[in-house]
Formats: C-alpha cells, sequence, structure tokens
C-alpha cells in the first residue's frame, strides 16, 4: 500500500495495510447498528465500504439477507470474497467495484443501506444523497460515524480534516445532513470509544494472529509511520480524546 507524501494517511490505513476488519465501536457497534435497523430475512442490503466483508458475511448468515458488498479498493474486494468463500456465503454475497459519490445501483433498488467509517472521508451531503436515491420508498439506511460528542477546537478539526482527511460533526449536525438528504424519522445512538471495544472487535472478526499481523506490518509502514508515531500525533490524541466518539444513526426514505 503506498501513500504519496502530503495525501492524507488515515486511522485505518494501519488496518488496511494488513486487510483487517476496523469500524468505531468493533464488532459490537456493528451488530447494534444492524439490529437497529430490523433487517428480514430475504431483503436486499447494499454495504457500503464493505472493506473485508465482515459486516457482508454476518448480514448474510444472521439476517439470511443479499448483500452488495461495495467497495473502493479492489484488494479489499479479494479479501471479502475469500471472507465469504470460507464462510460458504459467496452464493447470498455480490462484489461491487464501486465509489460511494457514484453508486452502481438504480433508483430504489435495495432495502437497506448501511455503512461504517466511509462518510468522513467523503464528500458527505453527495454521498448521502446517494444513499438515499438507492434506498426503496421505506427502506432504511444504517450509519457508523465518528462524531464529536462536544463541540471541539479548531485545532482538532484542523488536525483531522488537514492531516487525517476526515470531516467529522457533532451528532445533531449528521442527522441534519440524512434529513437533508430525504431520511425522515433520525435516531442517533452516540458513545465514546472504547480502546477495549476496539480490541475486542478485531480478535472477534480476524483473530489473534490477524491483529498482530496488522500491527507489524502497519508500524512497518513508513508513511504510517511518519504519521502517527511521532510526539505531537500522540500527545494530540491524549489531549482530544475527550471530543470524540462514535454515532449509530438510523433513517428511513418515505414512503
Amino acid at each position: 500500500m503506498n501513500h504519496p507524501r502530503g495525501a492524507p494517511v488515515t486511522p485505518f490505513a494501519i488496518w488496511e495495510v494488513a486487510g483487517t476488519t476496523e469500524h468505531l465501536g468493533g464488532v459490537s457497534a456493528t451488530r447494534r447498528l444492524l439490529d437497529l435497523c430490523h433487517i428480514l430475512p430475504g431483503q436486499t442490503v447494499l454495504d457500503v465500504g464493505c472493506g473485508t466483508g465482515y459486516s457482508a458475511c454476518y448480514l448474510a448468515r444472521q439476517y439470511q439477507a443479499r448483500v452488495l458488498a461495495a467497495d473502493v479498493r479492489g484488494h479489499s474486494l479479494e479479501q471479502a470474497r475469500d471472507r465469504a468463500v470460507r464462510a460458504g456465503l459467496s452464493g447470498q454475497i455480490s462484489l461491487l467495484l464501486a465509489d460511494a459519490h457514484h453508486l452502481p445501483s438504480s433508483d430504489s433498488a435495495v432495502d437497506v443501506v448501511v455503512t461504517e467509517s466511509v462518510l468522513v472521508f467523503c464528500d458527505v451531503p453527495r454521498v448521502a444523497a446517494e444513499l438515499c436515491r438507492v434506498l426503496r420508498p421505506g427502506g432504511v439506511c444504517g450509519v457508523n460515524e465518528l462524531t464529536f460528542l462536544a463541540p471541539p477546537p479548531e485545532e482538532l478539526t484542523d488536525l483531522l480534516q488537514g492531516t487525517l482527511g476526515i470531516r467529522c460533526h457533532q451528532s445533531h449536525e449528521w442527522q441534519a445532513i440524512l434529513a437533508a438528504a430525504g431520511l425522515v424519522n433520525i435516531t442517533a445512538t452516540v458513545r465514546r470509544i472504547s480502546l477495549w471495544e476496539q480490541l475486542s472487535g478485531h480478535l472477534q472478526a480476524d483473530g489473534l494472529s490477524g491483529y498482530m499481523q496488522a500491527v507489524r506490518k502497519g508500524l512497518a509502514d513508513a508513511e504510517i509511520s511518519r504519521v502517527f508515531i511521532n510526539k505531537a500525533m500522540l500527545k494530540a490524541a491524549w489531549k482530544f480524546v475527550p471530543y470524540v466518539g462514535y454515532g449509530l444513526y438510523v433513517g428511513r426514505k418515505p414512503l
């Protein structure tokens, strides 16, 4: 994985290098989000930014859904395909190489759309509108995104956007964005980030060996080390941790 100097290196890059699963709140947050979407057997679910396919496989196995797993990275889709094959779920999961800004689905094509840790790296209003567009009337959209727990200092927003390419919002702002895209009855569940919850999620999704492999490969990546393993970034992480958490947002497309 190459990171051109000057381009944002995201906090998820360390896991992308080794192809492991990383969602805010870990596996438990994924499961809570999907429960909030009230998915029924046989429904078509679009997983935008599917990564290595953990959520897609969980949807297929636990909800008996027909899953469209989309990601902009071909390498991630290969790993999602391998995960689906190992789980015996490849017949229920279709893989799509797609940019969230231009989803290949037609209007009103899916029953549910979910996305985890994707919108903060995008043109948020544009992608939110795409998520709503592909939903059938009455369909449900579930989102898990980094969320400010309090009004952030300018130093923090500059760090997130300028260095990491992240556009974060407070809960009421996320809800307003989703409402402007056309969703209604939006609910929000906001929690602080727990390091134990994150670690537990890695172990459940990828096992201890997969987690350790990701750490080793990530730290061996020169650009990742340059951005994250330095005094300024570690100091900032300690200073600003009270301001950030994650939110689970669920809305419905009007009938």
